[in-house]
């Protein structure tokens, strides 16, 4: 048996390695950020000093400049459009599904929520399916189109969406449902007086999360619209890789452009996700 003082040394020392590995998770993920925004006001003679230095360069906003006149400020804008309606169209279609998948019995429900959550990966992506997507827009005559890649993204989003508010709504009680329908309610009021409010935490971190997704989306971006006004944020970044090798400022200053929305989102609602998560949405 272990002396006490041999558990607690050895307790330190399991909470030192998990600190150190921690710092060292956020050096690694944090180091190509801070060099990537570095990089974007670096002037070209410095972008290939070598060595390369951080900090031993005179600033210059050069490439945010050509990157403005290029039109990327509009991208932002309409990726920002994009984003809202795919919000709020997820969430306008997430919470009375998952009210219906937790609190009514019909056919082939077990079946059809298992389903939702095999559908959860195309949150991350679902380049397999733009060529079938693309092929079935084409003859409905809907690519180029302002709604085509909200449409797409709130398909995307909506499994996940579905999935966290699920989650929440299983641990509200049923008797405030049977209270409001007792009282002459119809189910359209459960929905706006009782899961609204009592899922919000759930809706908030399923906003947040559609909102990042179908801003980080890039292939649907790609081929569903070719219009300039029409291009999300993603394709436009890539447009400064060119034919004859990548265009490290201008590349770099976008990207650093495209992070300040993701990072005021976080900002404002991150806190949202963990209360969402915490509050019954991980449960299946």
């Amino acid at each position: 048996m272990s002396a006490p003082g041999s558990r607690h040394a050895l307790g330190r020392s399991a909470r030192a390695a998990v600190t150190a590995l921690m710092c060292l998770l956020v050096v690694a993920n944090l180091l190509p950020l801070l060099w990537g925004v570095l990089t974007s006001f670096k002037a070209d003679a410095d972008l290939f000093r070598f060595p390369p230095t951080f900090f031993d360069f005179a600033p210059t906003l050069d490439h945010y400049e050509r990157v403005i006149v290029s039109g990327f400020l509009g991208s932002m804008g309409t990726t920002v459009f994009y984003a809202a309606v795919t919000v709020g169209a997820t969430l306008a279609l997430a919470l009375p599904a998952a009210y219906a998948f937790d609190r009514f019995e019909f056919p082939f429900r077990q079946g059809l929520f298992m389903l939702v959550v095999a559908s959860i990966p195309l949150s991350l992506g679902a380049a397999a399916l733009l060529i079938p997507n693309y092929v079935y827009f084409v003859g409905i005559g809907l690519t180029n189109t302002w709604f085509v890649l909200p449409l797409i993204y709130t398909a995307h989003q909506l499994p996940m969406a579905i999935w966290i508010i699920k989650g929440v709504i299983e641990s509200i009680p049923r008797e405030l449902d049977e209270a409001t329908i007792v009282d002459g309610g119809t189910h359209l009021d459960v929905l706006r007086h009782v899961m609204l409010p009592l899922a919000r935490p759930a809706m908030g971190a399923a906003g947040v999360l559609a909102f990042v997704g179908s801003w980080n989306e890039f292939v649907a971006g790609s081929v569903m619209v070719d219009s300039p006004a029409l291009k999300p944020v993603q394709p436009m970044i890539y447009s400064f890789i060119g034919f004859f090798g990548r265009e490290w400022g201008p590349l770099t200053a976008s990207a650093t452009l495209a992070i300040v929305p993701i990072l005021i989102a976080f900002a404002l609602l991150g806190h949202h996700i963990v209360a969402g998560l915490t509050k019954g949405a991980v449960k299946g």
